[in-house]
């Protein structure tokens, strides 16, 4: 399996001195440093991350290997999306793949349980989610199931949600989520490539699309808030 790590966002409105917004601090150590621990070496064998902002940074940080892993970079000159990033990588994708974003951090993720998941389920896209408060699922997005628990409904920044589940950025895919990427058209209105309008495209193309509750809890830092947030979190974790 891959994983495709998304870093290209600037994180302006974090308001912080950090050259890319992958590098804010939660409890003494970085978004990047979150994210990139969940590449177990016995599951992946290669990490491409997306790149654009302040792109040297992280490839300086980074490296073109961690902990026995290739790593590759591919850049994102325009952010024009999250399925618009993953178009950028998809000539390195080979195999299944994890995508995740370089501004969330999870609460004891299950990465190897899900990587499972997606082979038992015969699934072509199964998303990670979690239990939360609606005011953080309109944050993020929705998944309507049906009988068979598949996804065939999935809103971002939804006015109503279907259930008590989150979704988050890590979803793990077979490469035949890859051919949808072709025909997306982009938002009406914010002219970007959508994860939530990709993964839709995929279900109504005939695609299985299923969840797997990923973690404890999840963050996606966008604003001070959102971290600080996260730091107290992670604190009483820590002392629990």
């Amino acid at each position: 399996m891959q994983y495709i790590l998304l870093a290209a966002g600037k994180g302006h409105r974090l308001n912080m001195d950090v050259t890319n917004k992958c590098f804010a601090q939660i409890n003494g150590k970085s978004l990047l440093d979150y994210n990139l621990e969940l590449a177990n070496p016995e599951l992946f064998s290669e990490i491409v991350i997306v790149v654009g902002y302040h792109a040297d940074y992280i490839k300086q940080y980074v490296g073109d290997n961690y902990h026995g892993i290739k790593v590759t970079y591919v850049h994102q000159e325009s952010l024009l999306g999250i399925a618009h990033a993953i178009k950028q990588a998809a000539p390195y994708i080979k195999e299944d793949f994890m995508m995740g974003l370089s501004d969330e951090i999870h609460s004891k993720p299950r990465i190897q349980e899900m990587a499972d998941y997606l082979t038992s389920s015969k699934a072509d896209c199964v998303c990670g989610v979690v239990l939360d408060k609606i005011q953080n699922i309109q944050k993020a997005y929705t998944v309507k199931l049906n009988e068979q628990e598949n996804i065939t409904e999935l809103i971002e920044k939804p006015a109503q949600c279907f259930n008590d589940f989150k979704g988050t950025g890590i979803c793990m895919m077979k490469p035949s989520m890859l051919k949808i990427l072709d025909t997306l058209k982009p938002n009406k209105f914010r002219k970007e490539y959508e994860m939530g309008n990709w993964i839709q495209a995929g279900i109504d193309d005939g695609l299985i699309c299923k969840i797997f509750q990923i973690s404890d809890a999840n963050f996606n830092i966008n604003e001070q808030s959102d971290l600080s947030e996260a730091v107290v979190y992670f604190k009483q974790q820590h002392n629990t």
